[in-house]
C-alpha cells in the first residue's frame, strides 16, 4: 500500500502511531500489530519495499526536526555531523536493502540427500517473517538506529515497534509526534516512557527483541525476554582496542584514532577506546595524535564541530575516569579545543599508561579519553586483548602480513578495520554485531539483517518416486541392511 507523507495509509483498526507512555497500555498496541500480522502473515514484496521507502521519505522530510531535537537532547552538536550519522547511514541501508530485496525473497535452494536428489525430491529454504519485532535503541544514536532496524525488520515481512531511550526525550517526541504521518500503528510505533517503560516493553512477549546499549542493562532485558522465550540480538559495545605496530606510519595510525575516537565527542559503540603499542613509539605516537587533534578541532573556532556530552551525569564521568586515572599515576594530556562547560564539552585528554585497575582500563570510557598503553611486542598485545571481554570492533595498524593474520586468528571481536577505524560499519554489504561481552547476533550489512528478523523454514518435497522412504519402515529386512552399508563409512584423510 503507498503512502505519502500527508496521507496515512489505512491499517488495522486505523489508528495512529500514538505516544505511548507509562499510563497507555502496551499490550494493546502489541496486540494490534499481532492482529495486523495476522492478518498479512506474507507481505508482498511491493508492500515491503514502500515501508522502507516510507523510512527514507521520513529522514528526508524530517531532516530539520531531527537536527533540532538533537540539538535539544544534547546542548551541542554539528548539524551537518547529525545529518551525517543520523540520516544519510539510513538512507543508505534503504537504498542497499531495497536493491537486494528481491534476490533475498527468492527460495534458497539447497541438495536433497542421496538417493532422494535422484527421484525427484527437492529440499529449499523459504525466509519467513517472525511477526512483531520490539526494537530498543540507546541515546547515542535513536534516530539512526531505530531507522535501521526497522528497514531490517520491515525487509523480513514483520511489524514493528521501538522504544526510544529516555535520554533522548526530544528525539523520542519527534519522532512519536511525525512518524504517524508516514505510518500506521499497526506497521511501526514509537514507545517512550521512562525505565518502568522500558522494563514493560522488554517483557512483551515480541517474537524478537533487539537491544542496542549497555552489558548491564542487556542482562535485564535478556532476563526479560527469556520469561517468555523471545529471541534476542544484543548490541552492545566494549572496550575497543587499537594495536599498532611498530612498522606503522605513525602519524597515520594517531590521526585516524584521533579522527574515530573524537567523532560525537567518543560516544559511539565502536570508537576506538585504548591504543597498544611498544614502549620506542610511545612518544611519536602521543605527539602525532596531539597534533591531529588540534588540526581537527582549532580551538580558535570555539568547539564549533565538537560535540556535546549527552547528559550531566555522563560529563560528570569523565571528571571521575581522568581523575582516578591522574591518582593511579597515568601522565595526562589535555588539549585544548575551545571546549565550554556551557556547552556541556568536554576536552580531549591522553592518558598515557594507567594501571591496569584504574577506570579507564575497567570501564568503557564512552567519551573523549583516549588512552595510550606501552606493551613488549604485538604478541604481548593480542594476549592483552585476550585476557580482556570481547570487543565490538578491533583496530590494526600496520603492513605486515604475518601480523595481521595472526591478529586476525587469535583475538574475538564483532569486527576488525585494518590501518582505518570504524568504516567496518560503513560497507553496505558487511553484518554488524559483537561477540560475548560485546552482544549477540547481527544485522545491518549485507541480508543479515533480514536473516536475523526472518525463520529459515527448510522445506523438503517428495519427488515422483514416493516409496523410497518406506524403506526404512519396519519390518527391516535386507533393503536396509544394504542402505546401512553404503552409508556407515569413515571420511578418508585428504592428501
Amino acid at each position: 500500500m503507498t503512502a505519502t507523507t500527508d496521507k496515512k495509509p489505512e491499517g488495522v483498526e486505523g489508528m495512529l502511531a500514538d505516544n505511548i507512555s507509562c499510563g497507555d497500555d502496551l499490550q494493546s498496541q502489541f496486540a494490534l500489530q499481532r492482529e495486523a500480522f495476522a492478518a498479512e502473515r506474507y507481505p508482498s514484496l511491493a508492500s515491503r519495499l514502500d515501508r522502507i521507502r516510507r523510512i527514507v521519505d521520513f529522514v528526508v522530510d524530517q531532516q530539520e526536526a531531527i537536527v533540532a531535537a538533537t540539538v535539544k537532547d544534547w546542548l551541542h552538536k554539528p548539524a551537518a555531523f547529525i545529518k551525517a550519522v543520523e540520516i544519510l547511514p539510513v538512507i543508505n541501508h534503504a537504498k542497499a536493502v531495497s536493491k537486494r530485496l528481491p534476490s533475498w525473497l527468492r527460495d534458497e535452494r539447497r541438495k536433497a540427500d542421496f538417493p532422494f536428489n535422484l527421484l525427484g525430491a527437492k529440499a529449499y529454504i523459504r525466509y519467513q517473517p517472525l511477526g512483531v519485532v520490539g526494537v530498543m535503541v540507546p541515546w547515542n544514536g535513536p534516530v539512526a538506529m531505530a531507522m535501521v532496524a526497522a528497514i531490517d525488520a520491515f525487509s523480513a515481512g514483520n511489524r514493528v515497534m521501538v522504544k526510544i531511550s529516555e535520554y533522548s526525550p526530544a528525539a523520542a517526541a519527534m519522532l512519536a509526534e511525525t512518524l504517524p504521518r508516514y505510518f500506521d500503528a499497526s506497521e511501526l510505533s514509537i514507545v517512550t516512557g521512562e525505565v518502568g517503560v522500558s522494563r514493560a516493553f522488554a517483557a512483551l512477549p515480541f517474537d524478537h527483541l533487539m537491544y542496542t546499549g549497555s552489558a548491564g542493562t542487556a542482562r535485564h532485558v535478556m532476563a526479560a525476554a527469556a520469561q517468555n522465550l523471545t529471541p534476542v540480538t544484543l548490541e552492545l559495545g566494549g572496550k575497543s582496542p587499537v594495536l599498532v605496530d611498530r612498522h606503522a606510519d605513525l602519524q597515520y595510525a594517531a590521526q585516524r584514532t584521533v579522527s574515530g575516537r573524537l567523532i560525537n565527542a567518543g560516544q559511539g559503540c565502536i570508537t576506538p577506546d585504548y591504543v597498544l603499542l611498544e614502549a620506542p613509539c610511545l612518544e611519536a605516537f602521543i605527539e602525532a595524535a596531539s597534533q591531529a587533534i588540534r588540526q581537527l578541532y582549532p580551538a580558535e573556532l570555539q568547539g564549533r564541530d565538537y560535540a556535546a556530552i549527552a547528559t550531566n551525569a555522563h560529563y560528570q564521568r569523565m571528571h571521575e575516569l581522568l581523575d582516578d586515572a591522574r591518582a593511579s599515576g597515568a601522565r595526562i594530556i589535555e588539549i585544548d579545543v575551545g571546549a565550554t562547560t556551557e556547552r556541556r564539552q568536554f576536552s580531549p585528554v591522553i592518558v598515557v599508561d594507567p594501571a591496569d585497575d584504574s577506570r579507564v582500563m575497567q570501564e568503557e570510557i564512552f567519551g573523549p579519553i583516549l588512552v595510550v598503553k606501552t606493551v613488549a611486542d604485538l604478541s604481548a598485545a593480542v594476549d592483552y586483548v585476550n585476557a580482556g571481554e570481547r570487543p565490538l570492533a578491533l583496530y590494526y595498524f600496520g603492513h605486515a602480513s604475518q601480523a595481521k593474520q595472526q591478529l586476525l586468528a587469535q583475538t574475538h571481536s564483532g569486527g576488525v578495520a585494518i590501518n582505518e577505524v570504524m568504516l567496518q560499519l560503513m560497507m553496505s554489504d558487511l553484518p554488524f554485531g559483537g561477540v560475548g561481552h560485546s552482544g549477540m547476533g547481527s544485522y545491518w550489512g549485507g541480508e543479515a539483517g533480514f536473516r536475523r528478523f526472518s525463520h529459515a523454514k527448510s522445506v523438503f518435497e517428495q519427488g515422483w518416486y514416493k516409496k523410497v522412504a518406506a524403506m526404512m519402515d519396519p519390518p527391516y529386512g535386507a533393503t536396509l541392511e544394504k542402505m546401512l552399508k553404503l552409508g556407515m563409512k569413515k571420511i578418508p584423510p585428504r592428501s
